[in-house]
C-alpha cells in the first residue's frame, strides 16, 4: 500500500516523518516505539525523529491499516507493518526470545470461538507464551 494514497484517502497529509517511521517500522519487523526512536536517531548528519513524533505517527499508521499493534513484552507495545502480519509470535518467557509461526490453528480456534460464543478473535495480533525448546530442555537438566 503507497502510505500517501491511504493517508490522502483518509484526509491526512503524508509527512516526511510519517515516510521513515513506516519504513524504521517495516526494517525492524518487530519493534516498540523506542526502538523505532531509537533506529531513527541522527547519525551521520541525518535527523533525527523527536519520540512524541514517532508515537503520535504510530497511532495513524495503526489507525489507517499500515502498522498493527501486538503485545509481546508485558509492558510496552510491539508494532509491525500490516503486510508483515498473519502469524502468530511465540514469546518464551525464559529467554525472551521471540519467534514466528503460522497463524492457521489459530484462526480454526477463532472460527470455533465465533460459533460457540459469537466473539470474534483477532488473530493477526496473537502472542503466545511458554517456554522455547532450549529453556524446556535446560529446565529439565537442572536438578
Amino acid at each position: 500500500m503507497d502510505l500517501g494514497e491511504v493517508l490522502h484517502a483518509r484526509g491526512m497529509r503524508l509527512t516526511p516523518q510519517r515516510g521513515r517511521i513506516l519504513e524504521a517500522v517495516r526494517a525492524l519487523g518487530h519493534a516498540s516505539a523506542e526502538d523505532v526512536a531509537e533506529h531513527l536517531a541522527p547519525r551521520d548528519g541525518s535527523d533525527g525523529v523527536d519520540p512524541s513524533t514517532v508515537y503520535r505517527a504510530l497511532a495513524v499508521l495503526e489507525e489507517v491499516g499500515l502498522v498493527a499493534r501486538t503485545q509481546i513484552d508485558r509492558r510496552v507495545p510491539s508494532f509491525h507493518a500490516v503486510e508483515h502480519g498473519g502469524h502468530l509470535h511465540l514469546v518464551c518467557e525464559g529467554c525472551g526470545a521471540v519467534a514466528e509461526t503460522d497463524a492457521g490453528p489459530a484462526r480454526e480456534m477463532a472460527a470455533e470461538v465465533l460459533t460457540r460464543d459469537g466473539f470474534a478473535v483477532d488473530t493477526g495480533h496473537l502472542a503466545l507464551r511458554g517456554r522455547c525448546a532450549a529453556c524446556r530442555a535446560d529446565q529439565e537438566v537442572r536438578p
